[in-house]
């Protein structure tokens, strides 16, 4: 017999057990994410930073591509952005820069990109802390795991 179907106490197969424990990994990294950002005033939330981050990374960004990007529905994106326009965080590109592209383009502001950098300073701060007595081979493993497990395409 398999060792995925081997069932466990309750009948649970070990291939659930592991899955479920990944789960609640995974489910503990995001809830000390946004507690850690609470507590130290972080100049971003976990969505903004999302958010933030893929216009930066995607050129001639419209909401249109953050909403199919990272599938989510579009009117949550319009709200979303338009509340990062408000802060004053991103802003439309210029008519000149649109080049008669539909839709508005956006892009950081001065200030979002700004607090996007220090933003994504104290994460990577945070995640060195956390692997500071990890060899170089964990690591490796870790970032092998995690880029094929978001290869996986969700669609």
């Amino acid at each position: 017999m398999e060792s995925g179907t081997v069932s466990g106490a309750g009948g649970e197969s070990r291939r659930a057990e592991r899955t479920r424990a990944v789960y609640t990994q995974m489910e503990t990294i995001s809830r000390r994410a946004v507690a850690r950002n609470r507590r130290a005033a972080a100049p971003l939330t976990v969505v903004q930073h999302t958010l933030l981050t893929f216009i930066a990374q995607t050129r001639d960004c419209r909401a249109i591509d953050i909403a199919q990007g990272l599938r989510l529905n579009r009117s949550t994106i319009s709200r979303q952005v338009g509340d990062l326009q408000e802060l004053g965080l991103v802003e439309v590109a210029p008519e000149a820069e649109r080049a008669g592209a539909r839709g508005q383009i956006l892009r950081l502001s001065d200030r979002g990109r700004e607090l996007l950098e220090s933003s994504t300073a104290a994460n990577h701060s945070e995640l060195e802390r956390r692997l500071a007595d990890w060899s170089d081979d964990e690591i490796d493993r870790l970032a092998r795991g995690l880029e094929r497990f978001n290869a996986v395409d969700d669609a």
